[in-house]
């Protein structure tokens, strides 16, 4: 298992090094529901904020107002990089950057007051451990905010998503299910307050506009979604809109309290 997770830590620095910047601009990533919806349900009100793979920084600065200080962490030294530019882009002060590994967060223990972990988990090598690793850190009555993609129910289904996934980002190891993650989320020993499913629509063109993508994988990524299984025609809805072909993802969103 360790050097699994070796390996998959490897690739996730191996992609983001090179797509940092992409992060600043990708419309899931700065401009999704899912990012205005972290704050909304989360509610932070003062006290240090931390905000766990931050990528660019998008989630770390929506909650930055309400916050007195918030921790912007990642593995990955480039996507740091690029949350320093987005920074200051955005005019943001009360920020620290954090380089740690997401299963072995460099805090020490109950040492913030809320915690948020969006549209990345699918990149952790031990999804688990790394929720467990949030609820360390957080204080008694911290809340924790995770928004990730999901994945179908049914396993051969789940296992044609990510594959899909896969092919696209080869540092995506694997997105689970609703009922998976609020089963993990509890066994880290935090208490479900809400839950709730966000379909977003993913324009297909800037979704591959990947810099390590081959025009083979586009195709392979487009053929998979003209010719979908009845269960993946339902979870992505590819389609033409407006000019454009695109298709959803599903996220879940979830709220937990460290008792």
């Amino acid at each position: 298992m360790a050097d699994d997770s070796s390996k998959q830590r490897r690739k996730v620095q191996e992609i983001y090094s090179g797509d940092s910047d992409y992060y600043i601009t990708s419309t899931p990533h700065a401009k999704s529901s899912s990012l205005t919806r972290a704050a909304e349900i989360l509610r932070p009100a003062g006290g240090v904020h931390l905000d766990v793979a931050t990528g660019a920084g998008h989630t770390a600065f929506q909650m930055a107002p309400a916050c007195g200080w918030v921790i912007a962490s990642d593995l990955t030294q480039g996507m740091l990089e690029s949350t320093r530019k987005n920074g200051a882009q955005k005019g943001v002060a009360n920020y620290r950057l954090l380089c740690t590994d997401s299963e072995n967060i460099a805090l020490r223990d109950g040492a913030v007051d809320s915690v948020s972990v969006r549209i990345a988990p699918h990149h952790f090598a031990d999804v688990q451990k790394a929720i467990d690793e949030m609820a360390r850190v957080l204080k008694p009555g911290g809340k924790l905010i995770y928004i990730d993609n999901i994945a179908p129910e049914e396993p051969p289904e789940a296992k044609r998503y990510n594959d899909f996934e896969a092919v696209r980002d080869p540092s995506h190891n694997r997105c689970d299910s609703l009922p998976v993650l609020v089963e993990m989320i509890e066994n880290a020993g935090l208490r479900i307050l809400y839950t709730e499913t966000i379909r977003k629509r993913m324009d297909f063109e800037e979704w591959v506009a990947r810099p390590h993508l081959t025009d083979a994988d586009k195709a392979d990524l487009r053929n998979f979604l003209d010719d979908p299984t009845p269960a993946i025609a339902y979870w992505l809805n590819p389609r033409d809109e407006d000019g454009a072909f695109c298709f959803d993802e599903l996220e879940g969103v979830i709220l937990a309290q460290r008792p």
